[in-house]
């Protein structure tokens, strides 16, 4: 399998909304994404183009949830409130568990690499390095 390259002006045209992002802070949230999912040759999250694009549409949307987040100014969690007279706005940081989906349900994108990561997340076994 291929390793995905980070393509900064792609990601650009997907996702508009960052346009005004470096492709360093991009670069960055790609670097975090990959410490998230596993970009080697031997990951279990498949990605062989033209055909089979999983990692690369995973890898992404980890990109997207991470820019988006920092969009907030480094506010973390479900926005549950907001008013705007005298502009309030109200945040409920998403519960610490390793098994929780929360800190990925709070943005669209960070939705979708969930339900994306879902079919790697359970069963298999690691075998010096591998999954069987």
């Amino acid at each position: 399998m291929a390793v995905v390259v980070f393509d900064p002006e792609e990601f650009r045209t997907m996702k508009p909304q960052f346009a005004d992002f470096t492709d360093a802070q991009l670069g960055g949230a790609f670097d975090l994404a990959c410490e998230l999912v596993d970009n080697g040759e031997r990951s279990p999250v498949p990605y062989d183009p033209p055909e089979v694009r999983t990692r690369k549409a995973l890898l992404y949307a980890l990109v997207c949830h991470f820019c988006e987040l920092d969009k907030r100014g480094g506010m973390v969690g479900i926005m549950t409130g907001a008013a705007e007279g005298s502009v309030n706005v109200t945040f409920t940081p998403p519960p610490v568990t390793d098994a929780n989906s929360a800190w990925y349900m709070q943005t669209q994108c960070g939705a979708t690499a969930w339900m994306l990561l879902r079919r790697y997340a359970l069963g298999g076994r690691l075998y010096n390095g591998r999954f069987r």
